[in-house]
């Protein structure tokens, strides 16, 4: 009887796992697997008023650990409290995003200082479980007309942003996010800063370093492995670390920038691969996936 019972007992417990494995949501075995924190961006900011519900349960079904929001000050400040309450409750990081080409100018300041002012003010009146763990900016020098007519000088006004922010996040005691594209590693900088590499230079100085990898692919010259493997270098030198941002959403450019025609699950196949390829190093900080709204609506 003694033998019958402890056989019966292991039986439970495998057919208990074999059901817990066939049960798990669409994404969570993948996710699983992966093992690794993932970030997505929310731009349509009215979301964490006209469907909050939807989307939190979508970042929690995701195992999503960093959000970045986007600051849209005619929003009241009790919906941000009351989203980032929530999330934070799913164990989510919500981060302050914004920025726009034209912050690499020299009227740059002014455009970053207002959100900076808004959310210094917005953290004096938030309870802990309400705040912001982050700003995220997302400035893109060169898509302003001052990269190719001015490089040096738009290069030195973002570097600017870049450290101003770094010092009031600071001062917040919250974290610093930058994104990046992959190519920044050929793109040098001769200005007050002095001379270097801007890759090197982003990865040094932010907290929270977001490579825009668009690519719908791992592999190949073109692939993703492949593109960043400079950046892993640069952080894994200062003991820094990045995640790697993919697209989802429909785009016009080249139809090997998104996995909006590939879809969800070919996504995960070759974020996995990128995992492996860099599994030994220090520098890899998982995924981000550009962005919310076109993510919840990927095909499986």
């Amino acid at each position: 009887m003694r033998n019958l019972s402890v056989a019966s007992v292991i039986l439970f417990f495998i057919l208990a796992y074999v059901v817990q494995s066939v049960a798990l949501p669409e994404g969570k075995a993948e996710a699983s697997e992966m093992d690794q924190a993932l970030a997505t961006w929310i731009w349509n900011t009215r979301d964490i008023e006209t469907k909050p519900v939807e989307v939190l349960q979508f970042m929690e079904e995701k195992q999503v650990s960093d959000a970045y929001l986007q600051i849209n000050r005619s929003i009241a400040q009790s919906s941000y409290r009351s989203f980032i309450e929530k999330a934070t409750a799913k164990g989510i990081r919500v981060h302050a995003l914004d920025g726009a080409p034209n912050w690499a100018t020299i009227k740059g300041a002014t455009y970053q200082s207002n959100l900076f002012n808004w959310l210094e003010a917005y953290q004096a009146n938030a309870a802990e479980y309400q705040k912001f763990s982050g700003v995220h900016l997302d400035i893109e020098p060169y898509l302003h007309s001052g990269w190719t007519n001015n490089y040096q000088d738009t290069i030195a006004f973002y570097q600017d942003r870049l450290l101003n922010a770094k010092a009031r996040a600071g001062s917040m005691s919250i974290l610093f996010g930058v994104d990046t594209p992959f190519w920044f590693d050929e793109q040098s900088y001769q200005n007050r800063y002095g001379s270097g590499n801007l890759a090197e230079w982003i990865i040094q100085t932010a907290d929270v370093i977001t490579l825009m990898a668009y690519r719908d692919c791992a592999d190949g010259g073109n692939g993703i492995i492949a593109l960043v493997r400079n950046e892993i270098a640069f952080a894994e030198e200062h003991h820094k670390k990045v995640s790697i941002g993919v697209e989802t959403g429909q785009t016009s450019e080249a139809s090997y920038i998104s996995f909006f025609e590939e879809g969800e699950a070919i996504m995960n196949d070759e974020l996995l691969k990128v995992k492996t390829a860099y599994e030994n190093s220090t520098a890899l900080d998982g995924f981000s996936i550009h962005y919310l709204d076109s993510w919840m609506a990927l095909k499986p």
